[in-house]
This record gives C-alpha cells, sequence and structure tokens, in this order.
C-alpha cells in the first residue's frame, strides 16, 4: 500500500512537473514580442489568404535563399494567426521536446522527477541562444519547432527498436516512419544530419544483436536521407552558400582551417560545462567498474553531438544557434551520464540532490529578474507600436521612435539584437517595419533625444 502511494505521487508530482514547465516557457513566450523577420515575413505575407499561396511563397523561398521548407511553412502559418496562437502551440512543442529528451534517457525510473526537472534545468541554463531559439517566433519555428519534430522522430524510431516491432506490423511502422522521416531529414542541416548518423548506429547495433533488420529501418532511414537531400540540395542554399563564401577572409585549406577554429570556439563557448559534467560522469562510471553497456547511450549521443557540430564546418559563417541541435544531444549525453552514476553512497545521493536543487534555485532567480525585463521590453515594444500607428493615423510617413530601454537586455531576449537602427532608414529591419505599418520610413532614436519629439 504505501508503495503504490508513493508511485502515485511521484507521478503526480511529475505531471505537475509538466504543467509547471509548460507555464514558465508560456509566460515568457507571451513577454516576446514579434521582431525582426517576424515583421518583414507578415509583410511579405500580406497578400497570402490561403495555404496555396504560402506555399508557393514558401517555394519562392526554396528557390531564392533557403531549403529549410518546413520550419518556414510553420512560421508562415503561425504568422497569419494572432501572435497568442504561437505562444500557446510554441510552450507545447518546447514541452514536447523535454519530454523527447526525457524519454531518450536510459536506466531511469518511472515518472522520473528528478531527470524530467534536470533535463528542464539544462534547457533553460545551458540551451543554446534560448532568445532565438526558443522564443523568437522565427527562430523558434526553425530551431525549436525543427529539433522538436526531429527528437519526436527519434524517439518513435527508438521505441520501435525496444518493442522490436514483428512483422505483423512492418508495412503500418515502414509506411509511417518513411513518411515522418521526410519532414524529419527536411527540418535542419547539421541536426537532421545528426539525427540519420544517430540512426544508423542504433541499426548497426540492433544487426549485431539480432543478425537481421527490420524493413521499417530500412525505410525509416531513407525517408530521413530524401528529407536531407531535399533541404540541402535546395537552390537557395546554394546562392547563398557562394554569397557567403566570396565575402570569407581565406581560400582553399586555410578556410577549412578557420572554420573548424571558430567551431572550436563555438564548442568551448557554448558548452564547456555540460561537457565537463560528461567527463566527470564518464569517470566516476568507470571507477565504478560499471560494464561497456551503462555508458553506451551517453557515449552515442556525445558521439553525434560533437558530429552534429563539426558538421557545421561546411557552412560559411553559421550563426552560434545553428548549435541549438548539438546541444541538445549533449544535454541527454550529460543527463545520461548523471543518471548511469550508481548512487548507492549516501555522498554521491547528496551531491547529485545538492546539485540539482542549487540549479532549481538559480534558475528561480535567473527567471524572476529576466522575466521582469521582458515584461519590460514588451511594453517598451508596445509603446512604440502605438506611437507609429498614431503618427501614421495623423498623416505623418517619416517617424522617428525611441530605441529600448538598454537597462532591460537579458539573455532571454533577442530584441536588442534586432533594433530598429539608428543610423539608416533604409536598413532591413527598419524597412520592414515602416511596410508592415503603412508608413514612408521609420528610425530609432536614444530615448534621451526622443524626448523632444
Amino acid at each position: 500500500m504505501k508503495n503504490k502511494f508513493i508511485k502515485i505521487n511521484q507521478k503526480f508530482i511529475f505531471l505537475f512537473l509538466v504543467a509547471l514547465s509548460f507555464l514558465f516557457i508560456l509566460v515568457y513566450n507571451v513577454f516576446t514580442p514579434q521582431m525582426m523577420d517576424d515583421i518583414r515575413y507578415i509583410d511579405l505575407e500580406a497578400g497570402a489568404h490561403s495555404i496555396v499561396d504560402l506555399i508557393k511563397l514558401e517555394y519562392e523561398q526554396y528557390m531564392g535563399w533557403t531549403g529549410r521548407s518546413v520550419g518556414h511553412f510553420i512560421l508562415r502559418c503561425f504568422l497569419m494567426c494572432d501572435k497568442m496562437v504561437f505562444n500557446i502551440f510554441n510552450s507545447i512543442a518546447f514541452v514536447a521536446l523535454t519530454l523527447f529528451m526525457y524519454y531518450n534517457i536510459e536506466g531511469r525510473k518511472k515518472w522520473d522527477v528528478f531527470v524530467y526537472l534536470l533535463v528542464n534545468l539544462l534547457m533553460w541554463i545551458f540551451g543554446v541562444s534560448f532568445s532565438q531559439t526558443v522564443l523568437w517566433e522565427t527562430g523558434a519555428c526553425n530551431y525549436l519547432w525543427g529539433s522538436t519534430i526531429i527528437m519526436g522522430y527519434i524517439s518513435l524510431f527508438k521505441y520501435c527498436i525496444n518493442k522490436d516491432c514483428s512483422k505483423k506490423a512492418d508495412i503500418a511502422i515502414s509506411v509511417g516512419l518513411f513518411i515522418l522521416g521526410i519532414f524529419s531529414g527536411w527540418c535542419n542541416e547539421n541536426t537532421s544530419g545528426g539525427c540519420i548518423l544517430l540512426l544508423c548506429i542504433w541499426i548497426a547495433f540492433y544487426v549485431q544483436k539480432h543478425k537481421k533488420m527490420r524493413i521499417w529501418m530500412i525505410t525509416g532511414v531513407v525517408g530521413n536521407l530524401i528529407g536531407f537531400l531535399i533541404m540541402i540540395l535546395a537552390p537557395g542554399n546554394i546562392n547563398r552558400k557562394l554569397s557567403v563564401e566570396e565575402g570569407e577572409e581565406h581560400t582553399g585549406l586555410m578556410r577549412l582551417v578557420s572554420r573548424i577554429l571558430k567551431c572550436n570556439n563555438a564548442i568551448y563557448e557554448s558548452f564547456f560545462v555540460l561537457i565537463a559534467i560528461c567527463i566527470v560522469a564518464f569517470i566516476l562510471v568507470r571507477l565504478q567498474k560499471a560494464v561497456w553497456e551503462k555508458s553506451k547511450n551517453m557515449l552515442i549521443f556525445f558521439f553525434v553531438f560533437v558530429a552534429t557540430c563539426y558538421a557545421l564546418v561546411l557552412a560559411p559563417e553559421p550563426m552560434r544557434r545553428a548549435y541549438f541541435g548539438a546541444g541538445i544531444f549533449l544535454i541527454i549525453s550529460c543527463i545520461q551520464g548523471i543518471v548511469d552514476i550508481i548512487d548507492n553512497d549516501i555522498y554521491i545521493r547528496a551531491v547529485k540532490l545538492s546539485a540539482v536543487s542549487i540549479m532549481s534555485l538559480y534558475f528561480l532567480f535567473t527567471y524572476i529578474e529576466c522575466g521582469a525585463d521582458l515584461a519590460r521590453i514588451y511594453r517598451d515594444s508596445n509603446e512604440r507600436v502605438a506611437y507609429i500607428q498614431e503618427q501614421s493615423a495623423l498623416g505623418n510617413k517619416d517617424i522617428t521612435v525611441p530605441v529600448l530601454h538598454p537597462d532591460f537586455e537579458n539573455k532571454y531576449s533577442a530584441a536588442y539584437l534586432g533594433d530598429l537602427s539608428t543610423e539608416d532608414r533604409e536598413y532591413w529591419i527598419n524597412k520592414g517595419y515602416a511596410g508592415y505599418y503603412g508608413v514612408g520610413s521609420i528610425l530609432a532614436v536614444p530615448r534621451d533625444e526622443w524626448q523632444g519629439y
């Protein structure tokens, strides 16, 4: 009776934590205004009135700029709706991603509150460019949604391997994994590539153990490859790559060396703490004389993380947010390492619980402080919009607005990375705002100068 009560209590706490995860991210989504590419895409979509119109616009982008069509099409659909619709569904996507990551941790307990809490903490604290990849609408559709689709597909594939789905279900599973594999492969260049690598590793271990291969394994990987090739062979990708490569300082071998160095710096700056935790966890597991199987999942995800990072060497100038998917693989590896440590010793249990408690406390203080700043940025943004609309109604077409308060800048807001220019009314962000609000031009000035307008 006592054990049953503990299990029910554990399940309740776990579900409460999931609900809390949704609420926390929803608040931040609500206080993140549309900005940068959001405004530009809304302006470009002004003449779109149906799904067919959106497909035509996405085809133009596929031919001229990027092959990452799945994320961009999701974005176009959300931009046709009220921002609150995106806020809700984006929060659901974030929670889904954390649950998919949780599912891929082996050796966890049922309704493991410790593991799920750790997934959330590491995502919030170490998630790469969180403001751009999770909260900014355009970035979220490309990175959060892409990673959620990929991790969902990985989780489904893992489920099929764990259940060793028999021939009775081969046809349905084969078709389903093929179709879903196309979308998963079409999400993000390096993360989708990491997904293909991970599936191939799992299949290799399965074949080694069972001396056979299921049909759905082949169709799943083939679907992944098809989606991946559709994405990377897009004419827009080729055009963009050529234009960016022209601006690179080096050529030939030095260009490759330069890209590797940039990748090393990005890994050091974004992942050093997580890599250090992985190293400590692995050493402790080895010292406990655990067998190879104990660390296999950790090492596989770590290897995929490394490959996903260095795949960006093929890109001319990858933005830091491009490492978001690699970070997800590393977080899974990191948590797997922590779970693998045998905690029969009271001191090891104390270290684990103390570390999570301290991280939780740090996160709560940071969340409250940055949340207050996000609310102030949201207020600034709304005041600017109201002023633009007021001046437009008065017939003023060349409008000057204040910059955002510099004191409110924080790691969870991308608003300062793409604020209006204070020098050029023809800057692409300024032009996007002007087109969206139907005015001639918009320029930003420091707040102390704006008081006179």
